[in-house]
């Protein structure tokens, strides 16, 4: 699917000449038949990159559909996609990154049983966005090569959170660099449990994303420092 996207994209001249970059995110039917249909935007960007995202998801071929107890079912699930802007390129767009896929904690009960990505109550972490920022921060151990080469921007990871909060089968969805992907796996893995998810009332496991941004606020290391 990724490489579909990723051959697919064409960066809205406008939105690169305004430098503009940002997460978009469907949500989605996948009708009996793989078809996609219902488009809902719950997470935008610039108009020109939400449309961007659209055009592709509506020009996908159809997917697998889901089952349940043996039976095709429809389903609804999400794509998120980050458009970035290489600053280096000769080009004046830059295609998404390489999927990258990097575990950790693997639970492959869990993720072999039904997993939402859309639920009534969605996952939460007990402390608050304003700390889960803060605690991220925190642990965040900037790669001192990726410093070096001065390569920083915005990794998206997903995750499923239990029934019981806690938290497995972390995955760099869109990575950026190898050494701040596994970085960004290793400060999600040390996540709290969370407030589980719901649905009908009951706690499901749902998969979550979570952008996490690599910033240097500083002057890149001199090589061999």
């Amino acid at each position: 699917m990724y490489r579909f996207i990723t051959n697919t994209l064409r960066y809205p001249a406008d939105a690169s000449e305004r430098n503009v970059q940002g997460l978009v995110v469907y949500t989605f039917i996948v009708e009996k038949d793989g078809t996609l249909t219902n488009f809902d935007l719950i997470h935008r960007a610039d108009s020109s990159l939400n449309k961007e995202a659209l055009r592709i998801l509506q020009a996908m071929p159809p997917w697998r559909p889901a089952k349940f107890k043996d039976e095709i079912v429809r389903s609804k699930t999400y794509v998120p996609m980050y458009f970035s802007l290489n600053k280096n390129a000769s080009t004046v767009a830059q295609k998404t990154t390489t999927t990258v896929a990097t575990y950790a904690k693997t639970n492959t009960e869990i993720a072999n049983s039904e997993v939402f990505s859309i639920v009534d109550k969605m996952p939460q972490y007990p402390y608050g966005e304003k700390e889960l920022a803060g605690f991220i921060g925190h642990q965040i151990r900037y790669p001192k090569e990726a410093r070096q080469q001065g390569i920083e921007g915005r990794i998206l990871c997903s995750f499923i959170v239990a029934t019981d909060g806690s938290i497995s089968n972390i995955e760099v969805v869109q990575g950026l660099d190898p050494q701040l992907d596994k970085e960004a796996v290793r400060v999600l893995s040390l996540m709290s449990k969370w407030i589980p998810g719901e649905k009908n009332g009951k706690k499901v496991n749902v998969k979550c994303l979570l952008p996490i941004d690599f910033i240097i606020d500083e002057d890149p290391i001199p090589t061999g420092v």
